[in-house]
Order: structure tokens, then C-alpha cells, then sequence
């Protein structure tokens, strides 16, 4: 059974933060220099954090916890936005919101956002899914306006793959677009992954390119046979992927290198977890045009927190590496900038995995609005939702 409700619209007390202008330096990727002074750094890149809007922990909607948004895509023919929720149909059904997040001026209008409804996502059966059978992470809109696309990282320690799937608006299955052999989970006899994507380390990311007729997604990290996932002082060579959104096919892939962990781990997870943990890959992606897009690197270290960069990458010039089963470590990779850095600004932007264009605001520049999961409460997490603004020109960015 799908469910769709409405949401009646009021105020909470807004427990966000609101930085405008806080700007940080520039460093490329490849090392080369910085610069430390802000007021260059804006005039060059014009890349600002305006508002953030904090959602209560604990938070429910339609009898389900309102949480682990993962992705979000929004709709300029509506005003109306999209949101995945990551649940693994433990908390809740896996599912999606609708919801409005209105502006006033260069911050958010309201002290939450409107929920409009909630749609269950059925699996190929046309039934919701059972538990732990599928891990949502990102979503977005067909041109068309009457389906959505939307990414499972699958579960690579069990052999559940990952996956990019078409659904109704209602949330129901359409088909799925085949992932190249390479990324497919392959263990050896004693259990070992020797192959495909990285448990937990899959296909976060997801956008269309601006005409609608391209499919791209990226991986967290590396796939097992390509390289290391990233580490304190070690690069991954995640695998960007273009395929034709009509026929699913494949049509390019290039890598691109996730940077190297921002910290190490100073105290252990919460219980029932109880470990060390840090990680850096990337949870988001969307496109500029046809070669250029924005990513979002999310790095983690326990006891400090997330570490969240905003970066300009593009495939011109970047080697082609489709078909290959493995990387030979000899293609070039796509180049890639830093363009803003949260924690620099003095932002706590938490688990940020979604991004989306949002509306044009009132000096004609162009927003972004972004989402952080919040874990269901783990850790200490809450649902975000972070205003950013960007200079027109920025697929002209490039280092």
C-alpha cells in the first residue's frame, strides 16, 4: 500500500544558523598554493552560506520518524522539493518527501520546513520493502515530471548490489537502469569482497545533466578492485558514471579522486557501536552542464564530528576509463577545486548528503540548498537544511 498524506503547515523554534559572508580560503587539490584572505576568496569563487534551518530531533511526520535525508532535488515548476529518506525500512518504510522549503529574501521564510506528503517506495514487486532489503541515498526528478530516479547502495558485505531505479511519483517500480559488471559485489569463498563497490561506500551520489537526457552517478569510494578507499593520508579513485537516461546504456566513466580523511578519530562511536571510525567519500552530486558538476565531500572522524566540502570537478580532458575492469592507476582523473568549506566558516553543517539547485534569489544569484542526514539521532545528528548562494559563471570555475 503506498501512502500519500498531508501536512498542515506551521512555526517551531528555529534552532539553526545563520552565517552570511563567512568565506573561506581557497586551496586547489593538487596542493599547489592558498590563499588566506576571505575577501579574495569571495570575489573569486562567490560562494556564500546565507541560512540553516535545524530540524528537532525526534522529529515525526505521518507516523514515521522524519529523518536520514539523504537526498533532495527540487522542482521550479512547483516551488516544491524532494527528499529520500535512507531508511532501510527499519524506522519507517523506505520512502520520500514532499515538502517546501519558501524563501524570504536571501534566508528561509519559515522555522521548518512544510511537509506536504510522504510517499512509500515499493520494490520490484510492487510491494514496500522488507527490512534492511534496500538502503535509499539519493533522488531525483524525470524531466518529464511524472516518475523520479533514485539510488540503493545495496549492502556489499551480504551481496546485495547496488542499484539506480525508475519509480512513479506514487512511488511505484518502473525499471532499473544495469550498473557495468565492474560494480557488482564479488566475494571470495571465505567471504572476502574482492570486487565491486564498497560496503556501505556505494552510490550515494546522483544527478541528471541539465537537458534531462543523461543519467551520472559517482561512487562513495573506490570500487574493491580499483584502489583504497580513502584513508588519513590516502586518496580513493571513486568512478563517475554517464548513462543514456532513455536506454539506460552506459555511455562514459571517469575517475574521480575523493581527498584524503580531514581527521583522525579521537574517541569511540556511541554504544552499541563502540569503535574508532573515520571516512571521507563522496554523498552528493549535481550538475553544471554536460561536463561540469558541484560534489559534496563528507568526511568523519569519531569524537570530532563531519568535516563538509563543497567542490567544482569536470570531465574535459579526464580519461574515459568505460569497460575497464580495474584501473590501471595510470588514467587522469577529473580535475577538481574546492569551493566551499563549512567547517572553515565556522559551520557545524553535520552529515550533509543531499544537494539540489534551489530558486534564483533577489540579486540574481543562483541558491543551493542542501541536506543533512541525521542519523535517526545517532551520534548526536539532527535533519539540516543549509542556503547557500553561487556566483553566475561557475562552470566557467577551474583551477
Amino acid at each position: 500500500m503506498r501512502h500519500r498524506h498531508r501536512a498542515r503547515r506551521g512555526r517551531a523554534l528555529l534552532g539553526g544558523l545563520t552565517a552570511a559572508g563567512l568565506l573561506v580560503s581557497l586551496s586547489f587539490s593538487n596542493g599547489f598554493a592558498v590563499e588566506s584572505a576571505a575577501a579574495t576568496y569571495a570575489k573569486r569563487q562567490g560562494v556564500r552560506l546565507l541560512d540553516t534551518l535545524t530540524v528537532p530531533a525526534g522529529t515525526t511526520e505521518f507516523g514515521m520518524p522524519f529523518g536520514g535525508l539523504s537526498g533532495i532535488d527540487y522542482d521550479p515548476a512547483s516551488g516544491t522539493y524532494t527528499a529520500l529518506s535512507d531508511d532501510r525500512s527499519e524506522n519507517g518504510k523506505a520512502r520520500f518527501y514532499t515538502l517546501q522549503l519558501p524563501l524570504d529574501g536571501a534566508e528561509f521564510a519559515d522555522d521548518k520546513p512544510a511537509l506536504d506528503g510522504l510517499t512509500v517506495l515499493d520494490d520490484a514487486n510492487g510491494r514496500p520493502f522488507a527490512p534492511k532489503a534496500v538502503d535509499p541515498e539519493a533522488i531525483r526528478r524525470m524531466p518529464n515530471g511524472k516518475s523520479l530516479l533514485w539510488t540503493s547502495e545495496g549492502a556489499s558485505s551480504s551481496g546485495q548490489p547496488a542499484f539506480v531505479r525508475e519509480a512513479t511519483t506514487s512511488g511505484g517500480y518502473v525499471r532499473e537502469l544495469p550498473l557495468p559488471k565492474p560494480y557488482a559485489p564479488v566475494r571470495s569463498a571465505s567471504g572476502t569482497l574482492t570486487a565491486g563497490v564498497r560496503n556501505n561506500q556505494a552510490l550515494e551520489g546522483l544527478t541528471l545533466s541539465p537537458d534531462g537526457d543523461k543519467v551520472i552517478t559517482v561512487t562513495e569510494n573506490a570500487l574493491v578492485q580499483d584502489g583504497p578507499a580513502a584513508g588519513l593520508t590516502t586518496k580513493s579513485p571513486s568512478r563517475l558514471l554517464v548513462m543514456d537516461r532513455r536506454t539506460g546504456k552506459p555511455e562514459a566513466e571517469h575517475v574521480y579522486e575523493v581527498d584524503p580523511i580531514s581527521d583522525a578519530p579521537t574517541a569511540p562511536l556511541p554504544p552499541p557501536v563502540g569503535t574508532y571510525a573515520a571516512d571521507r567519500g563522496v554523498s552528493e552530486i549535481l550538475a553544471i552542464n554536460n561536463t561540469d558538476y558541484l560534489t559534496v565531500e563528507r568526511s568523519f572522524a569519531s569524537g570530532v564530528g563531519f568535516a563538509i566540502r563543497l567542490y567544482w570537478t569536470s570531465t574535459r580532458g579526464a580519461t574515459d576509463v568505460s569497460g575497464k575492469e580495474a584501473l590501471s592507476g595510470s588514467e587522469k582523473p577529473m580535475r577538481k577545486k574546492l569551493l566551499y568549506d563549512f567547517t572553515a566558516s565556522g559551520t557545524d553543517a553535520d552529515n550533509v548528503e543531499g544537494i539540489t539547485w534551489g530558486p534564483r534569489l533577489p540579486d540574481g544569484s543562483r541558491s543551493l540548498v542542501l541536506v543533512a542526514d541525521d542519523n535517526f539521532g545517532f551520534n548526536g545528528s539532527v535533519t539540516k537544511f543549509h542556503l547557500l548562494s553561487v556566483r553566475s559563471g561557475l562552470s566557467r570555475v577551474q583551477p
